[in-house]
C-alpha cells in the first residue's frame, strides 16, 4: 500500500511540476510584454486553467502529509529556508494575479508575480536537489541542521528548473496566439537540453548516497533534454505537450534514482528513510484509499475538461479573467 501511495504522491507532484510550472513560467515572461494591454492578454492565456493548475500542489501537499508524515517532517525540516520562500512564492503568484486587475496601477502586482513565480521555480528546483543530495540526519532518525544549500548541483538543478518553466510558458503562450515567445522558446528549449546534460554529469560525478538506479535516472534525464530538443522543432500543442514532459520528468527522475529509499542521510548511510518507514500505518493509509483516492479521477477528470473547453486561441471576443 505504501508503494501504491508512493506512485499517487509522484503523479500528483509531476502534474504540478508540469501544469503550475506553465503558470510560473507565463508570470516569468511577463516582463518582456511591453504595455498593460500585452500582460494582460498573457496571464488571460492562461486564465481559464490557472487555478487548476495550482490545485495539484494541495493534493501533492495533502498526499505527503497524511502518507508519508515522515518524508514530510525531515525534508521540510531540512530544508525549511526554502520551504518558506516556495510558501512566500505561492501566496505572491496567487494574489498577484488575481489582484492585478483591481487597480489602475499594476506594475507593483507585475513585480509580485514575477517574484513569486521565481521563488517558486527555484524553490522547487532547490527541494529536488535537497531530495538527491541527501541531508544531514543521524542515526536517531531525524535531521540535524539544514540541507547543504551550498552544494553547487543543488543549485544547478534549481537553474534546470527554472530554464524548464520559462520553455514551458514560451511554448504556451506561442500556442495560445503570441508567436513572439517562439524565439523564446527557440533559445530555453536547447539551452534547458544543455542544461540537463550538464546536471546528470556533475550529478554523476558527485556521486550523491542512496542512489539505488543511476542509469535509469540517466535515461530519464535523456529523455528530458530530448524532449526539450523536440519542443524547439515541435509547433503548437505539440511544443507544449514536449516542454510539459520535460518539466514533469525531473520529479520521477529523482524519485525512481532513490527508490526504494526516499531520503538519504549525509551522516549516516543507515539512517536512511524507505519507502515503507516513511509511510504512515496501514489503517492510515487504508483510509485514505477510501476518503481520497475517489477524488484523484474526479480532479483529472475536470483538469482535462478544462483544457479542453478553453482550448481555442484568445481574440478580442474571449472574456478577460484577470
Amino acid at each position: 500500500m505504501s508503494t501504491v501511495w508512493y506512485a499517487v504522491l509522484g503523479l500528483l507532484f509531476m502534474a504540478y511540476f508540469a501544469l503550475g510550472g506553465l503558470d510560473q513560467g507565463v508570470a516569468l515572461l511577463l516582463p518582456r510584454h511591453r504595455g498593460d494591454a500585452a500582460k494582460r492578454a498573457a496571464l488571460n492565456a492562461v486564465g481559464p486553467r490557472f487555478l487548476g493548475n495550482e490545485v495539484w500542489i494541495v493534493g501533492a501537499v495533502g498526499v505527503l502529509v497524511a502518507a508519508f508524515p515522515r518524508l514530510e517532517g525531515e525534508l521540510f525540516g531540512a530544508a525549511y529556508p526554502v520551504v518558506v520562500a516556495v510558501v512566500l512564492g505561492l501566496i505572491a503568484l496567487n494574489a498577484g494575479v488575481q489582484l492585478r486587475g483591481r487597480t489602475a496601477r499594476p506594475g507593483g502586482f507585475d513585480a509580485l508575480i514575477t517574484a513569486g513565480a521565481a521563488a517558486l521555480a527555484v524553490g522547487w528546483g532547490l527541494l529536488l536537489g535537497v531530495v538527491l543530495h541527501g541531508v544531514p540526519m543521524t542515526a536517531d532518525g531525524h535531521v540535524h541542521g539544514f540541507a547543504p544549500l551550498s552544494s553547487p548541483a543543488v543549485w544547478l538543478t534549481a537553474l534546470v528548473n527554472v530554464v524548464l518553466v520559462v520553455a514551458n510558458g514560451a511554448a504556451y503562450l506561442a500556442w495560445r496566439g503570441d508567436p513572439a515567445n517562439r524565439r523564446v522558446l527557440d533559445v530555453a528549449a536547447p539551452a534547458g537540453a544543455g542544461l540537463v546534460v550538464l546536471s546528470a554529469v556533475v550529478w554523476s560525478w558527485q556521486e550523491p548516497p542512496g542512489v539505488r538506479n543511476p542509469l535509469l535516472a540517466a535515461a530519464l534525464a535523456a529523455v528530458t533534454a530530448g524532449a526539450l530538443l523536440a519542443a524547439r522543432y515541435l509547433t503548437g500543442g505539440r511544443a507544449v505537450t514536449a516542454t510539459l514532459v520535460a518539466c514533469a520528468l525531473p520529479v520521477i527522475t529523482v524519485a525512481l534514482a532513490r527508490y526504494p529509499g526516499v531520503l538519504a542521510s549525509t551522516m549516516d548511510p543507515g539512517a536512511t528513510v524507505t519507502v515503507d518507514s516513511a509511510a504512515a500505518g496501514g489503517d492510515t493509509l487504508r483510509l485514505l484509499a477510501i476518503g481520497a483516492a475517489p477524488l484523484l479521477p474526479v480532479l483529472a477528470a475536470v483538469q482535462i475538461a478544462c483544457w479542453w473547453l478553453f482550448g481555442r486561441r484568445e481574440s478580442r471576443p474571449t472574456p478577460l479573467y484577470w
